[in-house]
């Protein structure tokens, strides 16, 4: 216990140190291992088992649903045969055609119906008339609205005297709910024709439900749907269960289980009344002593399964630890130590013969080739980043390094000089290949020393011609001064270069300024670049301009006018964008 007291230790220490060591990871992979393994055990072993116990309580619950059915019927079956017995005999014959009250002085006595407990009972002929009406144990204006009730639906306009029915079922009266039996009026050997319909019944209420809950021995009550829909407690269930069962069958009516809680059950028996519709709702409620016992089997199970998982993760634990764990937490915190220092110069501890001396012999080897990785890779680092800088922006770089998506962003203020060597193309017809590529060189590495010098960006070379623009990637208030001095310093360039070499050679150069994009795109060769008009007309600035001179666009000229002399040159007319104003720079002012 000891032990294993030091070993969580260890962890806990692991863990307020936020690292999450492998004593820890596999304390943390064997126990979400064996939780997971004993939560699906006992989630399929209690659907399993649950279900039968679920299943075998709706089939005990659905036996009380069908015991209270029984003797509901049988109520209801007695009731239709003692009616059966006076409706088919040939005094009631005799009487529907004479009247007689001498034959209702000798049947109707109290004493004939209090055994079946029939509380009225009426007696109609064909057309609707109501012959005889009498009430047995009703309060006498309870009696009078009922008995009145049913005369009205049993005259020639009421709903149930069509077809002289013989049966037995439920209706409702004001908001009385009737257990009614109607047979046809014939002789003894049931022939007829039919004289009439004779009507026996009793009230649904307390009496009969106190009487029903003691012969059925369950808890149950009744709803009369018609008087009031809504259920307490059981409305949601009531509308799906009424939608499936719009026509419920009075002989095997539909069913409905509730859990209400994990006590008791609520059972629901859905009756219809005697025209079909739905009418009575019994409740039982049902004590849930099976569903119970499953709960409680479940919980014994959970807790073997958590006692053996625990001893089986206390098992595992104890041999890797000892085989395994400690040398491995060893040799973790050597090679953090050096992690941590930096110091490639420390090797780890590789004794035995096993894996894990293999492990440290393996990783001394390794650690003797990231030395030598490491200084080539700072070598190889230190050129790319050279490299790079070279090629695009610093600002553009970092971008580029951070990002693999396009790089593309619209400066407001630029200007851009575009220029272009005159006559060399019939120049290098006249010269071998590597003293023209020799000239070319000197004369850009002196522009590009104008570039820096002045803090402009270069764009390209294109065979002779060289792009260069102020004002981008990182915004200046005088990048048309910085691109007139660009052209100023190269003109100077080209009449330095042709004392020095006896090589005369001219510039054209032109300017414009206004809004570009600049960006980076592709995957491959990248080169910082330009779009858009100012773009273009600066070109057409260079390519219409004057060899040896400085041509510039109204824009640039508006920028520059405060401190170089310009000349108006007049209108030209620019492919692509009709006549403009140029101008050609002289030089700074004073």
């Amino acid at each position: 216990m000891v032990y294993w007291l030091s070993v969580l230790g260890e962890a806990a220490d692991d863990q307020a140190e936020h690292r999450m060591t492998l004593r820890f990871k596999t304390l943390l992979l064997v126990s979400a291992t064996l939780i997971l393994s004993a939560a699906a055990l006992f989630y399929f072993v209690s659907e399993i088992t649950l279900g039968s116990y679920r299943q075998l309580e709706n089939d005990n619950a659905n036996k009380d649903l069908q015991r209270l059915e029984k003797v509901f019927h049988a109520d209801l079956e007695r009731l239709f045969s003692l009616l059966e017995d006076f409706a088919s005999w040939d005094d009631t014959y005799r009487f529907i055609e004479t009247d007689n009250p001498e034959f209702i002085r000798s049947n109707f006595a109290a004493d004939t119906f209090s055994a079946p407990e029939i509380e009225f009972v009426l007696i109609v002929d064909s057309l609707g008339n109501a012959l005889h009406t009498s009430s047995y144990g009703l309060e006498p204006q309870l009696a009078k609205a009922i008995i009145a009730g049913l005369e009205n639906r049993l005259g020639t306009s009421g709903d149930l005297l069509e077809d002289y029915p013989e049966e037995y079922g439920l209706v409702t009266l004001r908001r009385e709910t009737l257990l009614i039996a109607m047979a046809p009026v014939l002789k003894s050997d049931d022939s007829g024709p039919p004289r009439g319909v004779m009507l026996a019944g009793k009230v649904l209420d307390t009496k009969m439900l106190d009487q029903l809950r003691l012969r059925t021995q369950l808890d149950l009550n009744f709803q009369n749907l018609m008087v009031n829909p809504n259920v307490p407690g059981v409305k949601p269930h009531l509308t799906a269960f009424l939608d499936e069962n719009p026509l419920p069958s009075f002989d095997n009516p539909p069913h409905l289980m509730v859990a209400d809680n994990p006590q008791s059950l609520l059972g629901y028996i859905l009756m219809p009344g005697i025209l079909g519709d739905p009418l009575l709702l019994w409740a039982v409620e049902i004590p849930r002593d099976i569903y119970s016992r499953g709960i409680q089997s479940l919980r014994v199970l959970l807790v073997v399964m958590a006692a053996i998982g625990a001893i089986l993760i206390c098992c595992i634990l104890f041999l890797l630890e000892r085989l395994v764990l400690r040398r491995i937490s060893r040799l973790g915190k050597t090679v953090a130590e050096i992690g941590e220092k930096d110091d490639l110069t420390v090797r780890v501890r590789s004794e035995g013969t096993d894996e894990l001396g293999q492990l440290g012999r393996t990783l001394n080897w390794m650690l003797d080739q990231l030395q030598v990785s490491r200084k080539k890779a700072l070598e190889e680092h230190d050129r790319a980043e050279n490299l790079l800088l070279n090629i695009l922006p610093s600002s553009i770089a970092e971008q580029l390094k951070n990002t693999n998506k396009p790089i593309a962003d619209s400066h407001n203020e630029v200007s851009v000089l575009f220029a272009d060597l005159a006559g060399f193309t019939a120049l290098s017809a006249t010269m071998a290949p590597t003293d023209l590529l020799a000239m070319l060189n000197t004369i850009f590495s002196r522009f590009d020393e104008l570039t820096q010098t002045l803090g402009l960006e270069k764009i390209k070379t294109i065979g002779d011609a060289y792009m260069v623009a102020s004002g981008l990637p990182d915004p200046r208030d005088d990048h048309a001064q910085a691109c007139a001095e660009m052209a100023i310093g190269m003109l100077k360039v080209m009449d330095e270069f042709s004392s020095d070499f006896e090589q005369r050679l001219q510039i054209r150069i032109g300017i414009n300024s206004g809004t570009v994009v600049a960006g980076v795109i592709g995957k491959k060769k990248f080169i910082y670049d330009l779009w858009g008009d100012t773009v273009n007309i600066a070109s057409r600035m260079e390519s219409t301009g004057v060899v040896g001179m400085i041509q510039v666009t109204e824009a640039t000229y508006e920028r520059l006018k405060n401190s170089y002399d310009l000349e108006k040159r007049g209108e030209i007319d620019v492919k692509g964008c009709g006549p403009m104003t140029t101008y050609v720079l002289e030089g700074r002012k004073n």
